[in-house]
């Protein structure tokens, strides 16, 4: 009977163990969350299809809150360094590379462990930055834009739109997409499939590396919904996340 006790003791002290240590090492399903949410949806939704929002990790200044290109204009981007990251939808861009002036990169830090990082030094010597490139990032064409595409690319023999042959959303490969300047290795921040649509984080932390080429943040994406929000958020594209400095 002893022994049958302790052995019961540790298992339960084992799950017990194992459950402090996977909440410390990620962010999710918290009673309250702490992190941050998109300040609006972003994306074909909206109607723009390169709707992106950008942020100056360095002094807090956002662009393009309350509207697509209000600010920063598509191709606006290329010539500015007063931005450090955007996103449009799950998409993100980086300043550097082809997507803007800087010296901006992300690199994977690995799953969960969100805590541990605290300092830049904390970064390994051999870390692989990535740049943004204009070859693997897929944004969803608007409906607007995709009918404007068909418009002037796909026409009958009779000289009419082929609507019909080129919707905007197939049933078996979802909405249009087409190629945009972003992050290949931040694509994996959330891996979104479907039809029916799945949006699953990965829950790896990625750091940041601002156009300035010194200042990084750490950077963790926990869900493609607004966690802030007791509203059902059913269609979603307020992405959840934490993002904090690396002193």
């Amino acid at each position: 009977m002893k022994n049958n006790l302790t052995d019961k003791t540790i298992g339960i002290l084992m799950a017990a163990a194992s459950a402090i240590l996977l909440g410390s090492c990620v962010h999710y399903d918290a009673d309250e969350f702490e992190g941050k949410v998109m300040p609006r949806a972003t994306g074909a939704y909206t109607g723009v299809t390169d709707d992106w929002l950008y942020f100056n990790l360095r002094t807090g200044k956002a662009f393009n809150l309350s509207a697509p290109n209000q600010d920063i204009t598509e191709g606006d981007q290329l010539k500015r360094l007063d931005w450090d990251i955007a996103f449009c939808g799950a998409h993100i861009r980086t300043n550097g590379g082809t997507s803007g002036p800087g010296k901006g990169a992300a690199a994977d830090l690995g799953f969960g462990d969100y805590d541990h990082w605290q300092d830049r030094v904390q970064i390994p010597d051999d870390v692989k930055w990535v740049e943004d490139d204009t070859t693997s990032v897929y944004v969803t064409y608007s409906q607007r834009e995709w009918y404007n595409y068909v418009n002037t690319h796909y026409l009958k023999p009779d000289g009419t739109p082929d609507n019909d042959g080129h919707p905007w959303f197939d049933p078996n490969r979802g909405p249009a997409r087409r190629l945009t300047s972003g992050n290949p290795l931040l694509e994996q921040c959330i891996k979104i499939e479907g039809p029916p649509m799945t949006y699953t984080p990965s829950y790896h932390v990625y750091v940041i590396r601002c156009a300035d080429g010194v200042r990084c943040f750490k950077l963790q994406v926990v869900s493609w919904f607004n966690q802030q929000s007791s509203i059902d958020d059913e269609g979603g594209g307020q992405m959840s996340y934490y993002i904090d400095e690396l002193k």
